[in-house]
């Protein structure tokens, strides 16, 4: 996230919200309840007893056509019967509704339950919640992304080729490890690649004691389908080898039943780990911010 979107969402007036929700969504103004700024500026609102989630993003962060692709997306999988944030439309029909100033907002249905991050390691849980993501890439086999709007996703190997002036400048360490990762990446067959939800990770689920929910949808792309599962995976990693075997294998017999990909792909699994938790060291240092734990995670390939 650039300082630009800081500045811009720190600029933002809270006190046009409520009118904003009562007279494009025919919310409850006196429902309103502010949630978040981490990302998108989230609020909450009730219509007729039910509650929703207000986003509103700027152009600075993302570029209007890519919020219209990712709904046309977001939409399409509500369509297809997977558990996600189901987007509801505005008064005037749109799912997006420009506002002044170059911001932009959307809204869902709320999702009953509470953030999988809360009780995500209880072995049982891992099971439906992989079956939620096979259901999301069986469905994202046969999308199409809208052609008549000016965005196209973007691919792993976009965003790996991107962070390779920051590597070129970070420690030799991390530059060995690009450099290992890359060629495995080169190596790696074009099938079980797709359109990926990007960020799957417990924060962005949510449990309902049945159903695993997926939201959250900012940086779809297209990628090998296992890289969402390694997303997944990647917060066990204080956990033992086994203890991380038994919940991967959990979360794989769920996804199996939903999506078929081929049985490689779990030997794979230390690689899109390490290779993600590169991605986040260098977005990091992007940022100007200090890496933490993920600088562990992207130095170190370890068993799944």
């Amino acid at each position: 996230m650039s300082a630009e979107w800081f500045r811009v969402r720190d600029s933002f007036d809270h006190s046009r919200v409520a009118p904003l929700a009562q007279a494009r969504w025919g919310g409850d103004p006196a429902s309103l309840r502010f949630i978040s700024s981490a990302y998108n500026i989230v609020f909450r609102f009730e219509r007729d007893g039910r509650g929703y989630y207000l986003r509103i993003c700027h152009s600075v962060l993302h570029k209007l056509e890519k919020a219209r692709q990712v709904m046309h997306f977001l939409r399409y999988l509500a369509e297809q019967g997977v558990p996600v944030g189901e987007p509801v439309p505005a008064i005037s029909g749109e799912f997006i509704e420009v506002l002044a100033d170059g911001f932009f907002a959307s809204a869902q249905i709320e999702a009953p339950g509470e953030n999988l991050s809360r009780c995500w390691q209880d072995p049982a849980i891992f099971e439906a919640w992989g079956a939620s993501l096979g259901k999301l890439h069986t469905a994202s086999r046969q999308y199409r992304a809208n052609t008549s709007i000016a965005y196209q996703f973007p691919t792993a190997q976009t965003f790996w080729r991107n962070i390779a002036p920051t590597m070129a400048a970070a420690s030799g360490e991390l530059r060995r490890a690009y450099a290992e990762l890359t060629a495995w990446m080169q190596g790696l067959p074009p099938h079980d690649y797709g359109l990926i939800h990007g960020d799957h990770r417990p924060g962005n689920v949510i449990w309902d004691g049945t159903t695993a929910r997926i939201i959250d949808f900012d940086e779809p792309n297209h990628h090998w389908y296992v890289a969402d599962i390694a997303r997944a995976l990647l917060e066990l990693w204080d956990m033992p080898l086994e203890a991380r075997q038994i919940r991967r294998k959990a979360f794989m017999r769920g996804y199996l039943r939903k999506h078929k990909i081929a049985a490689r792909w779990i030997d794979e699994l230390p690689f899109f780990i390490q290779h993600r938790a590169l991605l986040m060291v260098a977005w990091t240092l992007q940022e100007g911010g200090k890496p933490g734990r993920a600088l562990d995670w992207a130095l170190r390939r370890v068993g799944w």
